[in-house]
C-alpha cells in the first residue's frame, strides 16, 4: 500500500474513529510532509515521534490495526503500510520541550484533528534537521521542498523580520 495525503486523511479519520481514548500523536518523516502540502510526496509508513505524542501504546496499536494497518513492526514490512512509533536513536528530532510542548521556542502545530485524535507536526526547520540525520535521497528531497515552501523569508514572518536599531519603537 503506497500512502498519499487522500489515503493518510482516510487513514487517520479511521484512527480517529477506533481510538478508545483521546490522543495526540506527532508525525515526522514523510507523511507530515504529505500533510504540510508535499502533494506529489507518496510513503509507505507513518513515523509517530514518541516523545511529543500524547497517547497510550495499546489505545493506539488497536486503532492503527483497525485501520489495517501493521503497528511499530522491527523490521519494514514490503507490502503492508504500517505506522512506526519513533523513539531516539538513528532518527533524532532535536528541540522538543515536554513541558512547554514547544520546538526550540515555537508551538507545536496541530495539523490534524478529528474527534479523538489530534495530529502535530514539528516546525519545518525541526524536519529538516531529523531529516538530513538520515540524509537518504528521499530525506534530501524533502528537505530541498520543505525549505522552499515552509522556509522563513525576510517579511514572510514578523517575528523574523530585520529592523534598524533606530527605528521608532523597533530593535530597542
Amino acid at each position: 500500500m503506497v500512502i498519499d495525503r487522500k489515503e493518510l486523511d482516510f487513514l487517520l479519520a479511521t484512527i480517529d474513529a477506533n481510538l478508545a481514548v483521546p490522543g495526540t500523536i506527532c508525525l515526522i518523516g514523510s507523511s507530515a510532509t504529505i500533510l504540510l502540502g508535499q502533494t506529489a510526496r507518496q510513503t509507505k509508513d507513518i513515523d509517530v515521534w514518541e516523545r511529543a505524542s500524547h497517547v497510550t501504546r495499546d489505545n493506539l496499536r488497536l486503532a492503527v490495526e483497525a485501520a489495517g494497518l501493521a503497528f511499530d513492526p522491527k523490521e519494514e514490512l514490503t507490502e503492508l503500510a504500517f505506522l512506526r512509533v519513533i523513539h531516539p536513536g538513528i532518527v533524532q528530532v532535536p528541540g522538543w520541550n515536554a513541558a512547554k510542548r514547544e520546538w526550540m521556542g515555537e508551538p507545536e502545530r496541530e495539523i490534524w484533528t478529528g474527534d479523538r485524535l489530534v495530529v502535530t507536526v514539528p516546525p519545518s526547520r525541526i524536519l529538516v534537521a531529523s531529516k538530513l540525520v538520515r540524509g537518504d535521497d528521499w530525506d534530501l528531497e524533502d528537505c530541498l521542498w520543505l525549505m522552499a515552501a515552509h522556509g522563513r523569508r525576510p517579511g514572510r514572518d514578523e517575528s523574523h523580520q530585520r529592523t534598524s536599531p533606530g527605528t521608532p519603537g523597533k530593535g530597542r
